[in-house]
């Protein structure tokens, strides 16, 4: 059992890759992109929507989904939909666990932070990955739910839910100045 971690574009981002090598002390992971190593050396070679990823994600039943920034509310990038996406469970660290639950299905992703350290992040993974009954309830959402992140598969509804909820929605918030509320640290 291995947890497959795509790391490509951003190695500015010391925090998450110590976050990473610390977990990896604990747990396997397989790493790909230009900020890690692994021991192939072919950790560039995985690019993404490759038939390598897709190859790496059906074989792993966790991935790690942090985000390069864990200030920013509500800072969730393509890399939880993507997990999701593709049946896997996200491990994620970026904003608060709310931010997550307001917009994931229940119970779809362990929220790294709620672990006291890496070891014990590890000690868990383990006991979802070993034990059926433990991973399923990371995959009962699927019932209800299905999750597109790909622009050709969002675009034909984004536009009918802003429209439906403009027309619909009583509960408005008014922000003057939405830059300021993008980079509000939470």
């Amino acid at each position: 059992m291995k947890l497959f971690g795509k790391f490509v574009s951003n190695c500015g981002s010391k925090t998450r890759l110590e976050n990473y090598a610390q977990l990896k002390e604990h747990f396997p992971i397989s790493a790909f992109g230009k900020c890690v190593v692994n021991r192939t050396n072919d950790s560039q070679q995985c690019a993404r929507h490759s038939q390598c990823e897709l190859e790496k994600l059906s074989k792993s039943k966790f991935y790690l989904a942090f985000e390069s920034t864990t200030l920013r509310r509500d800072y969730i990038t393509e890399k939880f939909w993507r997990s999701l996406s593709h049946g896997v469970i996200p491990i994620v660290r970026g904003p608060k666990r709310r931010s997550y639950e307001r917009v994931a299905p229940p119970n779809s992703f362990i929220y790294a932070n709620d672990f006291s350290d890496p070891r014990t992040l590890a000690k868990h993974l383990n006991d979802v990955g070993t034990n059926q009954n433990e991973y399923e309830k990371y995959h009962k959402w699927r019932i209800n739910y299905e999750t597109r992140y790909l622009s050709y598969d969002v675009e034909p509804f984004r536009f009918c839910e802003l429209c439906y909820k403009l027309n619909t929605n009583r509960d408005r918030i008014w922000y003057t100045d939405v830059n300021k509320y993008l980079s509000e640290i939470d």
